[in-house]
């Protein structure tokens, strides 16, 4: 004899049906990702918000993004002597000091990364904020290639990566 499948009775097919839709409801209400396409957002657009930072938390927000900037950066406090430059020209002919100030100013403010070489063991960091997407102090672009400064700020690593995120210039 063929047993025959059991069929739900009312009350569970409801609450099967009810619980179903309370999931789905559940889930609808609980959106992934760029809600509001900020992600696709150009460039230029996004720079303009750099100076609104709660306009800018508030889009995010909204757009059920996560936005970093203002967060602080982790890692070791630090206070380090050397020279602030930029990557492109350190890196690529180790071109930096005095006589490459302007340069440097010059490729930073055009968007090149600034590196900070250490007077201590050689050492180069790629340069950072102290929080995520504010500006570094006016008074360290100031002194861009200009050798033997002091700033106090936080290193860190990943992948080989060290860097630096400064905090202030030292008098």
């Amino acid at each position: 004899m063929q047993a025959t499948p059991r069929r739900a009775r009312p009350t569970e097919a409801f609450l099967i049906a009810l619980f179903s839709l309370l999931a789905v409801l559940v889930l609808a209400a609980f959106q992934f990702g760029d809600n509001n396409g900020l992600n696709n957002m150009p460039f230029a657009q996004v720079q303009r918000l750099v100076s609104d930072l709660p306009k800018a938390q508030k889009m995010a927000s909204d757009g059920n993004l996560e936005l970093l900037a203002g967060k602080p950066v982790p890692g070791e406090s630090r206070t380090l002597r050397g020279e602030l430059t930029d990557a492109n020209c350190f890196l690529t002919t180790h071109t930096h000091a005095y006589d490459h100030a302007f340069c440097a100013k010059f490729c930073a403010a055009a968007g090149s990364p600034l590196v900070f070489a250490s007077d201590q063991g050689g050492l180069v960091y790629v340069v950072l904020p102290a929080r995520n997407g504010v500006e570094l102090p006016g008074r360290a672009l100031d002194l861009i290639g200009v050798p033997g400064i002091v700033l106090r700020g936080r290193t860190l690593g990943a992948d080989g990566v060290r860097s630096f995120a400064v905090e202030s210039v030292q008098p």
